[in-house]
């Protein structure tokens, strides 16, 4: 029986790889299936960007840099864990807004092993990072895109993380740790470790527990 809780929808809860359709349009469909080395594609050439710009336009020297993408990292880290925890978990009481927060993250409970559903369609990617760059830039000026470059880093990894944690058949050192932490996010508790990437903010915030 089909269910929303916690903002998933919840219809399987074994390890499956098969998918549903979403789309009746096949347009809309293809949107809706990436591959896993799109961001890499497209966020790279503009993370190496950010950072040569800042060094040549606006002079900024490498420690300088370093600590201003090293902060984006962080930002990036708390923004992946509340926008796991607090948007991609809510519990919507309109139909729209189910359906919505299924197309954004439901399925992917629903088949968490679908290499070509792991990462968000390009469009929308592109459209949050424009935002996010903007609120950078207006906030911190100059200093604002070599932390953004941070921000991108943090983004990058946490595609290689999560494809490791739900695709890859090797143990790699840190990604094992957080691989079981976020396939119990998965099978078990629903309701802790949000983090992907590091269990930093789910034990400042009491989300790194076992289910009671």
């Amino acid at each position: 029986m089909t269910k929303i809780q916690n903002g998933v929808k919840r219809t399987r809860m074994q390890n499956e790889s098969s998918s549903t359709r979403l789309f009746e349009s096949d347009f809309c469909e293809w949107f809706t299936h990436v591959h896993h080395n799109t961001p890499f594609f497209l966020f790279g050439p503009v993370f190496i960007g950010c950072l040569t710009y800042a060094s040549l336009v606006y002079k900024f020297s490498t420690l300088q840099i370093a600590l201003l993408a090293f902060s984006g990292c962080l930002i990036w880290s708390l923004f992946e864990y509340f926008m796991h925890r607090v948007l991609f978990h809510y519990e919507p009481t309109s139909n729209w807004g189910k359906r919505i927060l299924y197309l954004f993250h439901g399925i992917h409970h629903d088949f968490p092993n679908e290499t070509d559903r792991l990462v968000m369609p390009s469009i929308t990617s592109l459209a949050i990072a424009s935002f996010i760059f903007a609120v950078h830039y207006l906030l911190l000026g100059p200093a604002g895109i070599p932390m953004f470059a941070g921000f991108l880093a943090g983004y990058l990894y946490y595609e290689f993380v999560h494809y490791s944690v739900h695709n890859s058949k090797k143990k790699i050192g840190w990604t094992e740790a957080q691989r079981k932490a976020h396939l119990k996010h998965h099978f078990q508790d629903a309701t802790n470790r949000f983090g992907v990437t590091s269990p930093l903010w789910d034990y400042i915030f009491g989300t790194y527990k076992e289910k009671v």
